[in-house]
């Protein structure tokens, strides 16, 4: 079964997310590079003077097994940089591929 895993992240994190997304292999992403909002504990990241800081996302689909292995590392490195900065992910199920 195949799964959507969706990843938003503090851009500062950019480089331990491709880090990651490598360490396993992962050859196909799609990248958003710069994107705003606010986090429950991380607090606004509008891309502005007033509200400095910017998000990303990452979107990939991966067999099951590869986003469970996946979905750990993205656990471990949430709980090795904290709160204050953010690393969100969640999945989503793939009912159809093109072929």
């Amino acid at each position: 079964m195949k799964k959507a895993l969706w990843i938003l992240y503090d851009i500062v994190l950019d480089e331990d997310l491709t880090t990651l997304l490598d360490g396993h292999q992962v050859t196909g992403y799609t990248r958003w590079p710069r994107l705003s909002g606010k986090g429950p504990k991380s607090g606004a990241r509008l891309d502005s003077h007033v509200w400095p800081g910017a998000n990303a996302a990452i979107l990939t689909v991966q067999d099951e097994a590869m986003v469970d292995l996946l979905m750990k590392d993205l656990q471990a490195l949430r709980d090795d940089v904290g709160g204050l900065t953010g690393v969100w992910a969640f999945t989503t199920p793939v009912l159809d591929l093109l072929k």
